[in-house]
């Protein structure tokens, strides 16, 4: 199997975190952001992640795919059912501008696979300035006014339980915490950078604490 994905998009992330937990063997895929032919190809629409199976078929939708996953794999590694994260989404949602702001100029200067030539990282820049209404300059600029919104926000998580068995909890959850792992300035209670850390070890995922900007 193939997993066709970019590194920081959360939605591929999700589906990392199952492939790895459940011991499935498959190739990662990481295609440049502006490569729109490749989705095309596979799925008819430009969107990751996508899995492809050994007869050239492919899904994409990371739900449907950590589904697939989880049936496939290690009938051992089980995942547990979702309790918190809908709490925790409704308090993500309410700052998403901000955390939009601080991840999106940041996002390509972290040296990633799919921003590793300057016309990816055009493309991805041109999109998400739109979506933020600015520059991804004066995003930069204004980080100190958007790292409080987000700091409040952190500050109110609930405790996340540390196990060694996946739940959707984590599989929801993680991978935007993750993401704002790459910005530096945010503050992370001591509970829930451990609970990253761990899931990190758990999934084989790397967080961006070392390359925070």
């Amino acid at each position: 199997m193939k997993i066709y994905q970019y590194h920081h998009c959360p939605y591929c992330v999700r589906v990392d975190m199952v492939a790895n937990y459940k011991n499935l063997q498959h190739e990662k895929v990481y295609l440049l952001n502006d490569d729109e032919q490749t989705c095309f190809d596979l799925l008819n629409a430009k969107m990751v992640p996508i899995l492809q199976f050994a007869d050239g078929s492919a899904i994409g939708e990371s739900l449907d795919i950590v589904a697939k996953l989880d049936e496939q794999g290690d009938n051992n590694k089980i995942i547990t059912a979702k309790v918190l994260s809908d709490d925790i989404d409704t308090l993500f949602v309410a700052v998403k501008t901000s955390t939009r702001i601080l991840t999106y100029p940041r996002t390509i200067m972290l040296g990633l696979p799919e921003f590793a030539t300057q016309s990816a990282k055009d493309y991805f820049q041109a999109k998400k300035e739109k979506m933020i209404d600015m520059s991804f300059d004066m995003a930069m600029e204004t980080s100190a006014r958007h790292l409080v919104i987000v700091n409040t926000v952190l500050a109110k998580l609930p405790i996340l339980p540390i196990s060694q068995t996946l739940s959707m909890d984590d599989v929801l959850v993680y991978p935007n915490l993750r993401n704002l792992s790459m910005v530096k300035g945010l503050v992370f209670p001591a509970a829930i950078k451990h609970y990253m850390e761990h899931i990190a070890a758990l999934t084989k995922t790397e967080l961006y604490f070392a390359k925070a900007i």
